[in-house]
């Protein structure tokens, strides 16, 4: 094995609290190169990253068949081909197409009108956490505030019953096992059953919205399945359910490790509670979370090399699977200056945890205003809130989650 194949396997492995060092000596002694654990080129500089995320006609999603060669079991089931077809794994023109119709949905307007109700959410939360937490009780923050704030967002901007958050939350981690190379077959059929459990709830309400339409995403994305307009003006039945599990999923649990990462950081660094007072403050402590400690370090998407690249000295041969680090990209000094130090007030930080160029993440804006909605909550409502015990983190790739959040309120 390799010095870079080490570096990574210790990355990948469980229960590491501190990953930054390792990218470091990636980004130093080993900044492309092929990894024999994820099968790809990896690479971490920011601008090498950049330079993939926004060139997609060189670095393209690879064709469903190809997909479908990766994991040969897993493709035969309904939850991997939607998963696999979905916006994020497509390419221009499709990508093109689909991202122009969703937009018209998921409009600016859209996400500032669901404001009111996402502080509404996260304080209503943080209020049962301070109730549950009374006496001294320890809470488990991830399943108390993390996992139920982003799906009732989720809920609310889809126009599903608020209630249906605890469904979402036993579903949608079922349906991403089907992309989890160690699944076997048992969680490969659970992950079908979980995937029609949640198409069929879904489509009830879109037979309500046609019926009925309503201000939600459900009613706008319906609309573009209407027969009006020539087919690049319509979404197919399949596309329009690759988009509902592809917003839920990718709307739940980064955005959860998101929130347990920012009140984590709060907990560990209370100097910067009193710039939570204002939204803009929230945001830009957000902003600086997400470049410092991003909760998705490792690209969702994969990616090939069209033809051949190269990066400086480094060359990825034509036809290789790339895979981009962007835990270590934030990091790099190159981008930022100081990239270790945590500061709030750093002017325009510079970071890709929201991807970039075509596949740029549409839900940015709602996933922002969630973290921050939480932290202000917390700021206002929660100032004894404490860790009960030291976190324990899961792992460091492909998420920054943890197995342990457990708090406790002092008075």
């Amino acid at each position: 094995m390799n010095t870079a194949d080490h570096v990574l396997e210790r990355l990948l492995a469980p229960g590491q609290d501190d990953p930054y060092p390792l990218y470091e000596e990636l980004r130093t002694t080993a900044p492309v190169h092929f990894s024999s654990q994820l099968g790809s080129y990896v690479l971490t500089r920011f601008e090498d990253c950049m330079y993939v995320m926004k060139n997609p006609e060189l670095f393209p999603a690879p064709d469903p068949a190809s997909f479908a060669s990766f994991m040969p079991e897993h493709s035969t089931y309904d939850a991997f081909r939607v998963l696999v077809n979905s916006i994020v794994n497509s390419n221009p023109p499709q990508h093109t197409r689909l991202r122009r119709l969703v937009s018209r949905a998921f409009t600016a307007r859209r996400v500032e009108s669901l404001k009111a109700g996402v502080m509404a959410i996260a304080a209503d939360h943080v209020d049962k956490v301070a109730a549950r937490s009374a006496g001294g009780a320890v809470i488990d923050f991830h399943h108390e505030l993390s996992v139920p704030v982003p799906l009732q967002v989720m809920a609310r901007l889809l126009g599903l019953p608020l209630e249906d958050d605890r469904l979402l939350a036993e579903l949608i981690p079922r349906i991403i096992n089907v992309v989890d190379p160690s699944s076997d077959t048992a969680a490969l059929k659970d992950a079908d059953e979980a995937l029609h459990t949640l198409l069929d709830r879904l489509w009830d309400l879109v037979e309500r919205r046609r019926a009925q339409p309503a201000d939600d995403l459900v009613s706008a994305l319906v609309a573009l399945d209407s027969d009006r307009g020539g087919s690049a003006d319509r979404l197919t039945e399949d596309e329009l359910k690759a988009l509902f599990v592809a917003l839920l999923t990718a709307g739940f649990e980064t955005s959860a490790t998101a929130i347990d990462i920012a009140v984590h950081t709060l907990l560990t660094r209370p100097e910067h509670r009193p710039g939570l007072r204002s939204y803009e403050g929230a945001l830009r402590f957000v902003d600086e979370v997400l470049r410092w400690d991003a909760p998705a370090p490792m690209s969702a998407g994969f990616r090939y090399a069209a033809e051949e690249a190269v990066f400086g000295a480094h060359v990825v041969p034509a036809g290789s699977p790339v895979r981009v680090l962007l835990g270590a990209a934030n990091r790099d000094a190159g981008a930022n200056t100081d990239p270790d130090r945590f500061d709030p007030a750093r002017t325009a930080p510079r970071t890709l945890v929201f991807g970039g160029g075509v596949h740029h993440c549409l839900g940015m804006n709602l996933a922002r205003m969630e973290i921050a909605a939480v932290l202000m909550a917390i700021a206002d409502r929660l100032p004894g809130l404490r860790f009960a015990e030291e976190p324990v983190r899961r792992r460091s790739l492909p998420l920054r989650d943890f197995t342990s959040f457990k708090v406790r309120l002092e008075r």
